[in-house]
């Protein structure tokens, strides 16, 4: 979703600027489901984007809320907002670092409709309340579904199958225990800080998993 502001001026002339008046564009909005939306974005989104109604996010791509927040002002509809994700997530631009089509089908159409129905309206529409810290993944210290979750999207880890190439190969770097715990908790340049989205116990889980199965 990278280059977001300028796809939403290109997006928005191409579909002939549906704000302020005209109806829902065919199929938009339509059988989406805005749970599954969170729940993907925060899974294969968040590490990269900030939105407020997802919790906790990366500053590698836009910071969705701002990306929005000025066209929502000046009544564009949220089925624009919400094609130029769409488009987005299938077509992300040959300048991304983000891959085309991270998810598909219905997730992706989920995410679409989630991003658009709260980005810079989360303190508007009570369902895009951001999750209680420590996110959906509760008190849960499974190591690899934390890495799968929240970094297999930036990281190459063999053992994790995840071929990320956003943040370091971790196969290649094999950072020390202690060093893995200190990034996941504070981040270091792109990458966010999880301390406020996980718990001490899921860090050490996902530090340990990492440490022990980095260039294994």
């Amino acid at each position: 979703m990278r280059n977001l502001l300028l796809a939403l001026g290109v997006f928005g002339a191409a579909l002939g600027l549906t704000a302020c008046g005209g109806g829902d564009s065919p199929g938009v909005s339509k059988g989406s489901d805005l749970v599954n939306g969170r729940e993907q974005f925060v899974e294969e989104c968040a590490s990269c984007h900030s939105l407020a109604a997802a919790g906790p996010g990366g500053n590698i791509g836009p910071d969705l809320d701002a990306a929005f927040r000025g066209s929502r002002e000046q009544g564009f509809e949220e089925s624009t907002f919400e094609q130029v994700v769409r488009s987005q997530i299938a077509y992300p631009g040959i300048d991304s670092a983000m891959p085309a089509d991270l998810v598909t089908g219905k997730d992706a159409d989920d995410v679409a409709y989630f991003v658009a129905v709260c980005a810079a309206a989360v303190d508007e529409d009570p369902r895009c309340a951001p999750p209680p810290p420590g996110g959906d993944g509760g008190e849960a210290t499974d190591g690899v579904a934390i890495f799968t979750a929240n970094c297999a999207s930036c990281h190459t880890l063999a053992a994790a199958g995840s071929t990320g190439t956003i943040g370091p190969n971790l196969d290649e770097s094999m950072p020390s225990l202690e060093l893995a715990i200190d990034r996941i908790t504070n981040g270091q340049g792109a990458m966010p800080a999880f301390g406020g989205q996980l718990s001490e116990e899921q860090i050490q889980a996902v530090a340990e998993y990492v440490v022990e199965n980095a260039g294994a």
